[in-house]
């Protein structure tokens, strides 16, 4: 089976991967306590509702109703209905059995109905009939409500599959299509990232360790949007490049004055490089202005999901400088088809990587730092 072959059989799929961590302790007892009695399994959830049916499923329990107050674009789960709070009141399914997922399943009004009503629900028998998954229980379950930035990711993937497909083909090489389908994988079946992944050092400036993915210009004018505490200028400037100009940009006041100081530390020829710059960045930028006459030629971002409205903003800009954009695309789970849409709809003939950088520590999934690089094809290696 070919690699897309593989990537469309894993989008139709409706299962689950194992947990990254072993079931253990009360949660293997409220599991084994639901598979023993032969109990019906209903979902309070508000989000992330396809990983825990699918989950819940592959340790063969019964799951019988997800209950949920916010509205949603669909009223199923795969083949599970969705209910609201009020209607499991009159909801005479016998042998229920309740997991409860918080932290964020439980506030206001919703807390209040379920400590009002919940012993009032027909066929709730005993207290251990219901099993509440904390924060400390999701993060031992590999559930992803309390770390990621988005929800149901997995049912957003499989609805846009045709979408993620011409993507796929739209990138340049064997390891950007491996990269895609690892990456999507690791929402859909829940796992954690299973692809290749090279050392944050290279990232931006290599596809990996000094895999040239694009021709370095001397006299460059790079465009560092999310420059944290001036990392990235270091990261640049160690690897000897002889830039015309970076411009800094860090809209988070504190970390703008930790880069300040950081900044501080170069060599005064390195420094006259960089123009650091406080501001929050979205369509209405002015680019032009701040880059005052000059050519980008060179342009990043990591800042937060707010990348899209970036590009906007530069777009006169990226299509008549040309720039190498290197671009993160995991934020958000519509980031990974809306940033490469929206720069191929305004790039004409460029090339389209795709490579996995290692993520933070606290990234249970292993799946962020994704970049998208678009490279102009005279630029191309």
């Amino acid at each position: 089976m070919s690699l897309r072959e593989e990537m469309l059989a894993m989008l139709d799929s409706t299962r689950v991967e194992e947990c990254c961590c072993e079931i253990s302790g009360d949660i293997l007892v409220a599991v084994s306590l639901g598979r023993m009695t032969k109990s019906n399994v209903y979902i309070i959830a508000e989000n992330d509702l396809h990983t825990y049916v699918r989950l819940l499923k592959s340790w063969e329990l019964k799951v019988q109703r997800v209950v949920c107050s916010l509205p949603k674009p669909f009223e199923m789960v795969d083949d599970v209905k969705i209910i609201s709070p009020h209607e499991l009141l009159t909801d005479e399914t016998p042998r229920k059995f309740f997991f409860m997922f918080t932290p964020d399943c439980l506030v206001g009004e919703r807390k209040t109905f379920f400590e009002d009503n919940l012993y009032k629900i027909p066929s709730v028998e005993a207290p251990n009939k219901i099993f509440t998954v904390s924060e400390y229980n999701a993060t031992r379950m590999n559930l992803n409500s309390v770390f990621e930035f988005d929800a149901n990711s997995m049912f957003y993937y499989q609805s846009h599959k045709e979408e993620l497909m011409n993507l796929f083909d739209s990138l340049a090489d064997e390891t950007s299509k491996r990269t895609l389908y690892h990456y999507v994988e690791s929402c859909v079946l829940n796992c954690a990232y299973k692809g290749e992944q090279n050392s944050t050092l290279w990232k931006y400036f290599f596809g990996g360790k000094y895999e040239r993915l694009y021709k370095h210009l001397d006299g460059e004018c790079w465009i560092n949007c999310g420059a944290n505490e001036g990392d990235t200028v270091f990261q640049y400037l160690s690897f000897d490049f002889k830039p015309k100009k970076i411009y800094a940009f860090e809209g988070n006041k504190e970390t703008f004055e930790r880069m300040i100081h950081n900044l501080s530390l170069l060599p005064p020829e390195k420094l006259a490089f960089v123009e650091p710059i406080n501001e929050m960045l979205d369509e209405n930028t002015d680019f032009e202005k701040i880059l005052a006459g000059n050519k980008c030629t060179l342009l990043n971002a990591d800042i937060e999901g707010a990348e899209l409205s970036m590009l906007h903003a530069m777009k006169n800009l990226i299509q008549a400088d040309r720039p190498v954009l290197a671009i993160c695309v995991y934020h958000f789970k519509e980031d990974l088809l809306t940033v490469p849409q929206f720069i191929q709809s305004i790039c004409r003939d460029y090339v389209y990587y795709l490579r996995k950088f290692t993520p933070y520590v606290g990234n249970i999934k292993k799946n962020h730092e994704i970049i998208f690089y678009a490279v102009p094809k005279e630029r191309s290696i």
